[in-house]
């Protein structure tokens, strides 16, 4: 959709109503046919940074896109030398207490799906089943040659053991 206008504050106008109702809120929650769209600030809490807000790391560097990442051995090497720095700190990553509202939510029938942008997987491990996964999950790699799948906790072992001089 796209905006209407700006506030005085800067902010983006949209030509629907927000709402700031609490008990509209419950009343919606009541109905029970709900879909969660989740992004990035649900997970800070859980300890891993957003990419974009005020101290994302997409402040820090450039993300590879995918038609450089296939067609540069150097940017592919960029790529999992960075992941494998990261990787760690995801798969430590617990639910926070979003993550966990959300599964109660859909255990008791009044939440039917999630539609997130995250790819850590916390909202699989909080208990939620109905969930898509827009970009994928960090939680295991495809082969774009031959199609191999392996857990990126195997991907990550096999690259500490290729790469000993990486103090992870």
């Amino acid at each position: 959709m796209e905006p209407r206008s700006l506030t005085p504050g800067g902010r983006v106008a949209y030509p629907y109503a927000v709402i700031t109702d609490l008990d509209r809120v419950v009343e919606l929650v009541r109905e029970g046919d709900l879909l969660v769209l989740s992004g990035a600030g649900l997970s800070t809490e859980s300890g891993i940074p957003d990419y974009r807000g005020p101290t994302g790391r997409q402040r820090e560097s450039s993300p590879i896109q995918y038609r450089e990442y296939v067609s540069s051995a150097e940017a592919r090497r960029r790529y999992w030398a960075r992941s494998a720095v990261g990787w760690p700190f995801v798969r430590a990553a617990q639910p926070n207490a979003g993550h966990r509202a959300v599964a109660a939510m859909e255990h008791a029938g009044l939440v039917h799906g999630v539609i997130t942008q995250n790819v850590d997987g916390l909202h699989h491990v909080a208990g939620s089943r109905a969930v898509v996964e827009l970009h994928g999950s960090l939680a295991s790699v495809v082969c774009l040659s031959c199609g191999t799948s392996e857990s990126r906790d195997q991907l990550q072992q096999r690259m500490i053991r290729a790469n000993p001089g990486w103090d992870l």
